[in-house]
């Protein structure tokens, strides 16, 4: 029974993404109007900086499925 670990990553990502939700709406306002460029470069952050856990993750399942 290897489909576990597809269930333990279904319940842990909603209380993960809403953490990184909640820290990056915390910076947006302390960060948010000091210029347009730090705006741009924040939010470009902050909108790609979960994809390497994400990669992990995936791997992590795919490599557990493959064998």
């Amino acid at each position: 029974m290897r489909r576990w670990r597809h269930l333990l990553v279904a319940i842990l990502v909603v209380p993960v993404l809403t953490g990184y939700i909640i820290l990056a709406t915390f910076f947006s306002e302390v960060i948010a109007g000091k210029s347009l460029f730090v705006d741009f470069i924040f939010y470009l952050l902050a909108g790609l900086i979960w994809i390497p856990g994400a990669a992990v993750v995936i791997r992590w399942l795919a490599d557990k499925e493959a064998k």
